[in-house]
């Protein structure tokens, strides 16, 4: 018997402890029939703050290292799909790839991450070079983990809104995001990428995109998107980018 409210899918959806974007905006965007149901991974020891690149790295590394237990959580409602709704990059291909087959062998079912959903959207695109947005401190792993180099994309900028914890992320004002976007437009990417679930961006894609003239990724929409298509649903979703709205 199908769910009342689920009856064409339930998802899950696992987010970092103190994230109180990613969950409203894709129950905001979630089409009928479609549920999310989200378990929190909660990391320790806390870190409130970071103040540089290790401290960030380390805090990607344990929100991953708590994943698993949300995900065991979320089989209890006995999702269709799960979302790991995060984005740290500040890992290797290979450790992205290693990551992704585990939450696999967890879950038992469909998987969507962000390296899996933005590296779909970029095949899809034809792009062959981006710029990235992060919330973050300038670097915070986005650049240096590697991967985007290793999958045979050319950076040709990096851009961090110099933020210290989730609660400054959610915050940020809409003329810095868009300033931001703006230098990153003028290096002539293919494509931005926009990281950071707590990063309150849906929203501003398609006014974004007018503005640059490029795709505008932000991770919350580009995962959704994924898992939209990788579960077979070819719904379209208009205002929230191009991305959700033509492919």
């Amino acid at each position: 018997m199908p769910d009342k409210l689920g009856y064409r899918a339930k998802w899950g959806l696992v987010v970092p402890a103190r994230n109180t974007v990613c969950e409203t905006e894709l129950h905001r965007t979630a089409p009928p029939g479609i549920t999310i149901n989200t378990a929190r991974a909660t990391w320790t020891p806390p870190l409130p703050r970071w103040t540089d690149d290790r401290a960030q790295k380390a805090m990607a590394q344990s929100i991953r290292d708590s994943e698993p237990a949300a995900i065991e959580q979320l089989l209890a409602c006995k999702p269709d799909y799960i979302i790991i709704g995060e984005g740290g990059f500040s890992f290797t291909r290979a450790e992205h790839e290693a990551m992704g087959a585990r939450y696999d062998r967890l879950a038992g079912v469909g998987v969507a991450t962000s390296a899996r959903a933005f590296l779909h959207a970029l095949e899809v695109l034809g792009a062959r070079s981006l710029a990235v947005l992060t919330p973050r401190l300038p670097d915070s792993g986005v650049v240096s983990g590697g991967l985007w180099q290793e999958c045979g994309y050319r950076v040709t900028a990096g851009r961090g809104m110099n933020c210290n914890s989730a609660f400054e992320i959610v915050d940020l004002a809409e003329y810095r995001i868009f300033a931001a976007l703006g230098e990153l437009a003028s290096t002539k990417p293919d494509v931005i990428l926009a990281t950071g679930s707590n990063f309150l961006m849906m929203h501003l894609a398609d006014d974004a995109e007018r503005r640059f003239g490029v795709p505008v990724l932000h991770v919350n929409t580009v995962l959704f998107w994924h898992a939209l298509r990788d579960s077979g649903f070819d719904d379209k979703i208009p205002r929230l980018g191009m991305i959700l709205r033509d492919h």
